[in-house]
């Protein structure tokens, strides 16, 4: 049987060669046109005043932390259960990330634990929309307030996610998405920063172009400051369009498949899926699982062709931030128990119905 994969890009060919087709056309493959069309677009979905392209979710995260005033030495509190580049953008800057325990209900920052970790030195958080869900973002944005500390989201596996309202990304001062090829749509690689703070929007676009201001009209180039080279392209920018054209068919088959399996996978004591809260508005990118047995699920699927994905081990377990469990216990508790299922945009009825009745016959085995 084909092999049944996490995730992958869902590109529609012809539509996409038409759309790259005018950038190659006008001999301008670089950050224009194209480029401008894909932020308003990204605006007009999620309801915000500005969107910048960066060349990565990493990229958009920095910049971010960059254009909202960080300094050496500050500190940024963030999940001790993310991908690397939460903390690898913080260390950019020349901050230090500050690990916090997460909600083994919902893989969110733990909010009790985050009042404790919050000190003078604190000036960011950075809270991170694991597989889509955001439900503790409320409560998150009214602590921070309290304490006159800058909220930015990492909602790069958020992308069209909801709670209420409101999208994810737009309840801080800034959110930041993720264009890899494992997102709901994909630019190669790529990213975005959104605010509705035109300060903070016209440092970004310094930041990201060299420390260059354009002014219209004129012919000198304005280098106010030091700056980057985070420039997105016309060739990416049309990938992306082509994607955000069927954007409420990817919603909606992201949300089937999680529902799918919720349905037809028998839960138990040692297994269950974290579930999202659809009433609100959370979309699912991928599935996740815990399972007290979880290695011995991961091989019984990947040597019947079903290949899922363990979690990510927790930051304070990685060699560039050793750090010790003390007030990490959950996450010490539950990584090694976390996968998540195949959730790719190509899966059909049959191959979910595979997956479903392979695990439901593993868990009946090993009750």
């Amino acid at each position: 049987m084909k092999r049944i994969t996490l995730a992958e890009p869902f590109i529609k060919v012809k539509e996409t060669s038409k759309i790259i087709k005018k950038a190659l056309n006008s001999n301008f493959p670089n950050e224009g046109e194209q480029t401008k069309q894909f932020e308003r677009k990204i605006c007009n979905l999620l309801k915000v005043k500005y969107a910048i392209t960066t060349t990565s979710g990493t990229a958009a995260i920095f910049l971010a932390l960059k254009a909202n005033g960080i300094r050496y030495g500050d500190e940024v509190i963030i999940p001790n259960i993310t991908f690397p580049a939460t903390a690898n953008a913080v260390v950019m800057t020349g901050a230090k990330p500050v690990l916090v325990d997460i909600n083994p209900k919902n893989l969110l920052i733990d909010e009790k634990a985050l009042i404790k970790k919050i000190n003078k030195k604190t000036k960011f958080v950075i809270p991170v929309h694991v597989s889509g869900r955001g439900n503790n973002i409320e409560n998150i944005i009214k602590i921070c307030r309290k304490k006159s500390i800058k909220v930015i989201e990492d909602a790069a596996e958020a992308f069209g996610s909801k709670y209420g309202k409101k999208s994810l990304g737009t309840f801080g001062i800034s959110g930041c998405f993720s264009f890899a090829p494992n997102k709901i749509i994909t630019t190669g690689q790529g990213g975005a920063v959104i605010t509705d703070n035109k300060k903070i929007y016209l440092e970004l676009l310094r930041l990201k172009d060299q420390g260059r201001l354009r002014i219209a009209g004129e012919k000198t180039e304005n280098f106010k400051s030091k700056g980057y080279n985070f420039k997105f392209t016309n060739l990416q920018s049309s990938l992306g369009i082509s994607q955000l054209n069927n954007i409420k068919w990817r919603i909606k088959k992201l949300k089937n498949i999680h529902q799918f399996y919720l349905k037809n996978i028998d839960q138990n004591s040692e297994f269950r899926i974290i579930d999202f809260d659809f009433d609100k508005g959370e979309l699912p990118l991928w599935t996740d699982v815990y399972c007290e047995k979880r290695d011995k699920l991961f091989n019984f699927l990947k040597i019947r062709n079903i290949i899922c994905r363990y979690y990510w081990e927790p930051i304070n377990n990685l060699p560039p931030y050793k750090a010790s469990f003390n007030k990490l216990l959950n996450s010490k508790k539950i990584y090694k128990k976390m996968m998540w299922l195949p959730s790719s945009l190509h899966m059909n009825i049959k191959q979910q119905q595979k997956v479903c009745k392979l695990i439901n016959i593993f868990l009946k085995k090993t009750k």
